[in-house]
């Protein structure tokens, strides 16, 4: 069996920086959702609905954005070369 060696780009993030990614973004879309809020009190007349969707669906979006784990670092890191033969190469 050979080792496999690993570069640094087939690592994947460590959790500690994947979770302050995610929590940037959640940030990001709760600060949006104060500037919504915001525009409640000062919009005029039916344009009003607009912000009133920004509070109510902002904080579906960014729950869903908060838990989204990265592609990359949900692959593993090591793969294992298995020396026994599979049962559909066998042959009599």
């Amino acid at each position: 069996m050979t080792p496999v060696t690993q570069s640094l780009t087939s690592l994947p993030v460590s959790p500690n920086e994947e979770r302050k990614s995610r929590l940037g973004q959640y940030l990001i879309a709760m600060g949006l959702r104060l500037v919504c809020l915001f525009l409640c009190f000062v919009t005029p007349g039916w344009w009003i609905l607009l912000p009133v969707a920004g509070v109510v669906v902002l904080p579906l979006i960014a729950v869903g954005l908060a838990n989204v784990v990265n592609a990359k670092s949900s692959k593993s890191v090591r793969t294992r070369e298995s020396n026994v033969p599979s049962l559909t190469s066998f042959t009599p």
